[in-house]
């Protein structure tokens, strides 16, 4: 006579158990790993850091958003190169806050799915550029970074 007081029940906290990640598979997804090639450093402590790297690249670029808080910082600007605009969405993470597989979780959330972005990368920072063509040219601007071609699904 019990079991059958209580068996209503039972559904109704299997769902909050389930909801808590105590039953099934929850918990967040693992992290995505930086890729091999990608350099450790250079490190950079903020979007400055990497703008004015780019400058001593060759490529004057004219920050039009900027964004920076405890965890990092980005900005987007463009250059003017072989008479296009390109577009440097730029994102340094901090390493107090984030570790190398963050970023490199960060960065793989950007070159598949629907996104396939081509980032630029080394370190704590990656650098989404558009058109993704002159990816190679800004990689060649900022010494020990690499260029990651977006991830297709086939």
């Amino acid at each position: 006579m019990r079991t059958r007081k209580y068996a209503p029940l039972l559904p109704a906290l299997l769902l909050t158990l389930s909801g808590c990640g105590f039953v099934g598979g929850g918990g967040p997804a693992p992290l995505t790993p930086m890729p091999s090639q990608v350099p450790t450093g250079p490190e950079y402590g903020t979007v400055d850091d990497v703008i004015t790297a780019m400058a001593k690249g060759g490529f004057d670029c004219k920050v039009t958003v900027r964004n920076e808080n405890k965890f990092g910082s980005d900005a987007t600007c463009e250059v003017q190169h072989r008479g296009t605009t390109v577009v440097n969405e730029i994102s340094v993470l901090s390493t107090a806050r984030y570790s190398r597989d963050e970023v490199g979780d960060s960065i793989a959330s950007r070159r598949s799915g629907p996104y396939a972005q081509t980032i630029v990368a080394a370190g704590n920072w990656f650098i989404w550029v558009r058109p993704g063509v002159y990816a190679y040219d800004m990689a060649a601007a900022l010494p020990g970074s690499v260029v990651l071609e977006p991830l297709v699904e086939k």
